[in-house]
């Protein structure tokens, strides 16, 4: 789904696409069959790892830890860094020639077309979750990967969340509540609106974008509602959706004027014009950049909470190929696992720190996972940010089963269409009627 924010490491965090969209969803579901990783008696095992990290410094750091793994291993590990946009074409030409990956991180669009066509080894993956401990990942990111029929398509590795930064020494003077739950979020927005002031209670997403949705999708799922039911039923005219929407469009009442964007959420945080903002995890590092002052008094709140919590995010997981050798998926599973213990795993987050946290529990309060500048930094806020993984969740999930039709929807930007229309003032009954009705004819096409 195109929308999620990317660090690129050099300029303030812009909106990342999912990997593996919809306009490539045919070519994945299509790559079928293949060897991927040989082997033999006479050498080492081979195997073929994929990335989605394609920028020179981060690839070097992958180099170093796959050469670190061959030196302890009877492995040879061959590495292909693959553009987001290139995936599906490179799947299908690897499927062809017989040199899909052994394990390959991917996100969760590419993860689901692939593990709903069989392509994926559930229980390779299921061996490394519980070789690492399963009850030390966040329930919420395993949620994430679980396959429809039992077990998980992918490992889960790192990720991103979304959540409420704010200034505690702001909080402390006006005496307000964490801004977790729906009552204290418009009690804060409202306290803090003073636009002849040029200051704005709350920045969520209200333009007709991708991160108007994200924004809107802890709202959602905090009261129960989802797009669709277990079914795969439009449910967008639920009476829950109805009462987020709703909320959703009181809230609204206290951005700045015009329509607002992840750009204005950055800029007035930053500004010091807006003390509370919803946005991932990307900010920290532009933080660090504003002021050392900033970071120590800004809070990070990683959830929404009305009838249940809601976090929303990206997770991205090692996916292990079905297709894959006896030999080469064996040493796949150890490679898994060595990538996400130790020092390894704390060098792999370390490349976009605030960007890639961390998803294992013992990690996220380890001393050495925190010894980073940026990290460093934000002390403690480092673990509330990964223990939001706990309640992370996505529109077009549900139980482990993927809707893969909420592409339509959100390639016509409906979701986001009706947070717009919400937002601007509109009846929210009357909004989520007519884009239930566009979702169903969207599904259809």
């Amino acid at each position: 789904m195109a929308g999620d924010h990317l660090h690129d490491g050099k300029t303030r965090r812009t909106i990342l696409k999912s990997l593996g969209g919809t306009a490539g969803a045919a070519s994945l579901a299509g790559c079928l069959g293949g060897i991927s990783g040989g082997g033999g008696d006479d050498g080492p095992t081979e195997l073929r790892f994929w990335t989605s990290n394609v920028e020179n410094e981060r690839k070097k750091v992958i180099k170093d830890l796959l050469t670190s793994f061959e030196s302890n291993s009877e492995s040879k590990v061959t590495m292909n860094a693959v553009k987001e946009d290139e995936l599906p074409t490179r799947i299908s030409s690897a499927r062809a020639s017989g040199t899909l990956p052994t394990v390959a991180e991917f996100g969760l669009s590419p993860m689901q077309k692939l593990g709903s066509n069989d392509l994926l080894s559930t229980k390779a993956a299921d061996e490394v979750i519980n070789s690492i401990g399963k009850e030390n990942f966040y329930s919420g990111a395993l949620n994430l990967m679980k396959a429809p029929n039992g077990g998980h398509y992918a490992v889960p590795m790192y990720g991103w969340v979304e959540g409420m930064w704010y200034r505690q020494s702001v909080w402390q003077e006006n005496g307000l509540k964490k801004p977790t739950t729906w009552d204290a979020l418009l009690n804060a927005a409202k306290t803090l609106h003073k636009p002849d002031s040029n200051q704005y209670g709350i920045v969520i997403g209200t333009k007709k974008t991708a991160f108007a949705r994200q924004c809107f999708t802890p709202f959602a799922r905090s009261n129960g509602a989802r797009v669709f039911d277990k079914n795969g039923k439009i449910v967008f005219d639920s009476k829950a959706m109805v009462e987020a929407l709703d909320f959703y469009g009181k809230l609204a009442q206290y951005t700045p004027p015009g329509k607002d964007t992840w750009k204005t959420a950055n800029n007035t945080y930053l500004n010091e014009q807006s003390h509370l903002i919803q946005y991932s995890t990307f900010i920290m590092g532009d933080i660090v950049e504003k002021s050392t002052d900033m970071v120590k008094d800004t809070n990070f709140a990683p959830y929404v909470e009305n009838k249940r919590k809601s976090s929303f995010g990206q997770i991205l997981g090692l996916n292990l190929f079905q297709s894959a050798s006896d030999d080469a998926l064996k040493s796949g599973k150890k490679l898994s696992e060595y990538l996400l213990k130790d020092e390894q795993y704390v060098k792999w987050l370390h490349m976009a720190p605030g960007g890639m946290n961390p998803v294992l529990k013992d990690t996220a309060s380890s001393d050495k996972y925190k010894q980073n500048e940026t990290l460093k930094a934000w002390d403690s806020t480092v673990e509330d940010v990964s223990a939001a993984f706990e309640n992370i969740e996505r529109f077009g999930y549900f139980d482990g089963k993927a809707f893969p039709e909420l592409g339509n929807i959100t390639n016509k930007l409906l979701v986001a269409e009706a947070i717009s229309r919400v937002t601007d003032g509109e009846d929210a009954k009357t909004v989520a009627t007519e884009q239930a009705e566009k979702m169903r004819k969207a599904v259809e096409e």
